[in-house]
This record gives structure tokens, C-alpha cells and sequence, in this order.
């Protein structure tokens, strides 16, 4: 790059008059690169902002899967909770049901006893 301005500065002093015309020529090469460095960090900026939008949706789906997660795991504790109450339940059901059975088998056998 420095070589290409030295070497336009030269042309432009030079007696033949050829400098004028690299010298505009450089301009609007100038020119030109500026606008492509402004429209290519635009669109940087617009790329960026799309990439925070998509982030942000990101972060509230997750965050909604969380929280249904969350519910599903209370829901599960829940659950749980009932199915050790009701194997308790049934645990004492079956002790009572044994006690009852145990007292008819006592009674039939004193039935027997008495009867001989």
C-alpha cells in the first residue's frame, strides 16, 4: 500500500500530467472502500442484532423448559409421595386383615376345643 502511494505521488508531480488521473482514480477507489466498509459493518451491526434476538428466544425457551421441568419434578415428588402412602396404607391394611384372620382362626380353633 505504500509503494502504490509513493508511486502516485510520483505520477502526480511528474511532468506528463498522468498524476491527475491516478490521483482521481485513487479517490474514488477510496470512496468506493469506504462504502463497502460502511455497508459491510451495517450489516455486521444487523447481524449482530439478529444473533441477540435469536439469543434472547433461546434464553426464554430455555427457560420455559425449566420451569415445565420444575413442574414435572414436583409432580413426580408428588406422586411418589402418594405411592409410599398407599404401600404404607396397604402394608397396614394387610397387618389388619391378618390380625382379623388370626382372631377367626383362634375362635374356630377355641370353637373346636369347646365342642370336644
Amino acid at each position: 500500500m505504500d509503494r502504490i502511494a509513493l508511486e502516485a505521488a510520483r505520477l502526480l508531480f511528474s511532468e506528463e500530467g498522468a498524476g491527475w488521473i491516478v490521483a482521481a482514480l485513487l479517490g474514488f477507489a477510496c470512496l468506493h472502500l469506504y462504502r463497502e466498509v460502511g455497508r459491510s459493518q451495517e450489516a455486521r451491526i444487523g447481524d449482530t442484532g439478529a444473533t441477540a434476538t435469536a439469543l434472547e428466544r433461546a434464553s426464554q425457551a430455555n427457560s420455559a423448559v425449566a420451569l415445565a421441568i420444575e413442574s414435572r419434578t414436583r409432580v413426580l415428588e408428588d406422586l411418589s409421595r402418594l405411592a409410599s402412602e398407599i404401600s404404607r396404607g396397604v402394608d397396614r391394611s394387610d397387618e389388619r386383615a391378618r390380625e382379623k384372620f388370626d382372631e377367626i382362626l383362634r375362635r374356630l380353633s377355641d370353637t373346636r376345643h369347646e365342642g370336644r
